[in-house]
């Protein structure tokens, strides 16, 4: 699975970004759902691992019930 595949699945992604401002800059981890919501995890020394964790176990259960607009219609 390439990594293009891997962000149209319906995995949920462990995932930082940079924010800069006038006062400095922060990483924020998070993870990044199927319907492409961002569940924020914090900036903080365990903020990493938390995000790999949230999105372990979403990926445990059936992480396609975040995927709603690509959802079948029965």
């Amino acid at each position: 699975m390439t990594d293009f595949d891997k962000l149209r699945s319906d995995e949920a992604l462990p995932c930082h970004r940079q924010i800069n401002g006038e006062a400095g800059g922060a990483t924020v981890f998070c993870v990044v759902l199927a319907d492409g919501f961002i569940v924020d995890c914090g900036s903080d020394g365990y903020a990493q691992q938390r995000s790999k964790l949230l999105a372990e176990a979403i990926n445990l259960g059936d992480p396609s019930v975040f995927a709603f607009g690509r959802r079948q219609k029965p």
